[in-house]
């Protein structure tokens, strides 16, 4: 196949985004995994037909299309494993839509995974470790957000701050003027099956009061997308300091929770919430919240 066409670049970016995007809110979207990222149902979002969505694809990416989404749904399972390492496999197998145990077993092994509890072990066990927290609800709220794919460094820059929490602030409050913005929050898909847990998906986002699901459009066309974010308790860890910090406190929050009596929703993402900004204040007085999210 030869140079591909601009107009279905963009049909393959849409598809990139739609299955990037199920695998960031698996639990949180209106279909499961599976169904979000069949070849109907990317066809049908991309308006390409099943047999030119797979050609296109693979020309574009190097990759099958199936062979793609069983990556990114490996790289979503992983995530499962280690920030809940006391989950069963049968437990996880099921919340990513599998009939029974075994599927997530091939799944793993596929993208070369041989030993899933390997994923449990890249934290810290140390049950000494007791980092306060308090619970806080919730109400239901729209989250804008844009996605892309990125080193963790570059999230931040003044730049990348610019570049996506204030262009999607400007994009709700043009349409939206009364909207109240409740907390600018961050999602993170890494890629610990291929041992670069600095990279990964990125959502960037912002959580927004006063703007009634109804009044949106499902598919919003451009960068921006949004989520209908249920009511939900979770549990809230406080981190003070510089960004890079973040990756040992997240092993803390994880191992204080495993010491715990929590009860832990595995198919609510682990929520990061920006109290202040690397624009207003120095590194070392970054205030950032892991909001977690508790089974009811």
């Amino acid at each position: 196949m030869g140079i591909i066409l601009k107009d279905i670049e963009k049909k393959l970016q849409i598809v990139l985004r739609h299955i990037e995007e199920s695998a960031a809110f698996d639990g949180i979207c209106d279909k499961d995994f599976n169904d979000a990222t069949s070849v109907s149902s990317l066809a049908h979002a991309s308006g390409l037909s099943a047999r030119s969505l797979r050609d296109y694809f693979k020309a574009y990416t190097g990759q099958s299309l199936v062979n793609y989404v069983s990556q990114r749904r490996a790289e979503y399972a992983a995530r499962i494993f280690r920030l809940y390492p006391a989950v069963s496999k049968a437990q996880a197998a099921y919340s990513l839509g599998f009939n029974c145990p075994n599927g997530i077993y091939r799944l793993m092994r596929k993208n070369g995974v041989a030993n899933i509890d390997s994923l449990r072990s890249m934290i810290v066990n140390d049950s000494a470790i007791h980092l306060p927290f308090r619970k806080e609800y919730m109400s239901e709220c729209l989250l804008f957000y844009k996605q892309l794919e990125t080193h963790y460094d570059e999230c931040s820059t003044c730049e990348f701050e610019t570049d996506n929490w204030n262009k999607i602030e400007a994009f709700v409050l043009t349409r939206h003027p009364k909207a109240k913005a409740s907390g600018y929050v961050g999602f993170a898909i890494d890629r610990y099956i291929s041992d670069d847990k600095y990279s990964g998906t990125f959502i960037s986002g912002i959580l927004f009061q006063g703007i009634h699901s109804s009044e949106l459009n499902k598919v919003i066309p451009g960068s921006i997308g949004w989520r209908l974010i249920p009511a939900r308790k979770y549990a809230v860890f406080t981190h003070k300091g510089n960004y890079d910090g973040l990756t040992s406190f997240y092993d803390e929050v994880i191992t204080t929770i495993n010491n715990s009596d929590l009860s832990i929703d595995i198919t609510a993402p682990y929520m990061e919430k920006y109290l202040n900004s690397p624009t207003d204040v120095p590194a070392e007085e970054l205030i950032t919240e892991l909001w977690v999210g508790l089974a009811d």
